[in-house]
């Protein structure tokens, strides 16, 4: 394997210099690191135990600029010693950074010479992997809108191939996520939210301002795709996510996904008010947000309820008939949450009644309001 080829080179050169190397790659994510030689400092101790460098330890941007060799001055304060780092390239695209400690500034002409053939050759090895990389990614794309748009047939065929291919190592329970932002594409946010979990365990999809995610393993996976969503809100403003509910099995997959793509639909429609929706939480959205919105006519609701929605979803008259209804009806616990008197909900139950044409006491005219208040906070009707 690439890793453990690029793992023998750090070794090799580590014995042949007689001090400590790693390997990051271009985000500055651990792919090798020799046996401690006695020159080990508190940051490479952390970049070993994490399996990356610390952000703090480098400046990643003027990294990415160097084309030779280069000192990296010792910081006390972060318990870091002098280095020095050689850029990994191939035909000038970076791809990773070869670092070696160097707290004495001993290191020879001849050594650092054996130092960059060292990463040219790691270079040609982390090229492979992108290659591979690519390639899986290509193939998991596919089987993915396979597993999900596909009939029946295709659908177990996809299955097969992800086991197959060991894209999934363990498909006992699964979950999916959609991940989408208006205006920015989310595939850099989604590796990094994904680049802890363990390998062959989550594949996504390709697309730049949607992407979706599947998650897989031997045990559940609901407390990793919330992790997930909840790593992708903090890290892009904006994100819309929606999570399927857990299932077992490839095979289910594409349930999860029509479950993940009505939560996303109805995130998206609430706005500010979140920024993930968990279908298994949603209520009543989870049946609501299954119906387009060209599906529902306003011109042929009663003229009373039309009157109603008209006031707008922001107006207290509504607010407090979704309140109310939300509450099953209680009035007491209406006001409560209202933060009125009981003398001015009964006014506003009055008024609603007078504008509608409804009988709240009567269980078909309440559930028309519920219906009519929840679809236009969807953006339905109208």
């Amino acid at each position: 394997m690439t890793v453990e080829r690029v793992q023998q080179i750090a070794e090799a050169l580590a014995a042949r210099l007689r001090r400590s190397v790693a390997v990051d790659d271009h985000s500055l994510q651990l792919v090798a690191a020799s046996p401690d030689r006695g020159d080990s400092d508190p940051a490479r101790v952390w970049s070993v135990l994490h399996r990356r460098t610390r952000p703090e330890d480098v400046d990643l941007a003027e990294l990415r600029l160097i084309s030779a060799p280069t000192r990296v001055p010792p910081n006390p304060n972060l318990g870091l010693h002098a280095r020095l780092v050689v850029p990994v390239r191939y035909r000038d695209t970076l791809l990773g950074f070869v670092w070696l400690i160097d707290e004495d500034d001993t290191l020879t002409v001849e050594e650092r010479v054996d130092a960059v053939a060292a990463a040219n050759a790691i270079a040609v090895l982390l090229h492979e992997r992108l290659i591979v990389r690519d390639h899986d990614r290509a193939l998991a794309g596919h089987l993915l809108d396979r597993l999900f748009d596909a009939s029946a047939g295709e659908r177990a065929e996809a299955v097969t191939e992800l086991l197959q291919q060991g894209l999934i190592d363990d498909d006992t329970h699964v979950g999916v996520l959609v991940a989408r932002h208006a205006d920015t594409d989310v595939r850099v946010a989604v590796h990094l939210a994904c680049r802890g979990l363990p390998p062959a365990s989550w594949l996504s999809s390709s697309g730049r301002r949607q992407v979706t995610v599947l998650l897989a393993g031997r045990r559940s996976v609901e407390q990793a795709l919330r992790d997930t969503a909840d790593t992708l809100r903090a890290s892009l403003p904006g994100i819309r996510v929606g999570l399927g509910a857990p299932t077992q099995g490839l095979g289910a997959a594409t349930v999860a996904h029509r479950q993940a793509m009505i939560a996303l639909s109805v995130v998206e429609s609430l706005g500010e008010e979140a920024a993930v929706a968990d279908f298994g939480r949603l209520g009543a959205y989870t049946l609501l947000g299954q119906i387009p919105a060209d599906v529902v006519d306003p011109d042929v609701l009663p003229i009373g309820v039309v009157n109603l929605l008209r006031l707008g979803p922001g107006h207290e008259l509504l607010h407090s008939l979704e309140v109310f209804l939300d509450c099953a009806g209680n009035k007491q616990w209406t006001a409560q949450l209202l933060a009125v008197h009981r003398s001015t909900l009964y006014h506003r139950l009055d008024r609603i009644e007078e504008i509608s044409g409804l009988d709240l006491a009567d269980g078909g005219d309440r559930l028309l309001a519920h219906l009519a208040v929840k679809l236009l906070r969807l953006g339905r009707p109208g």
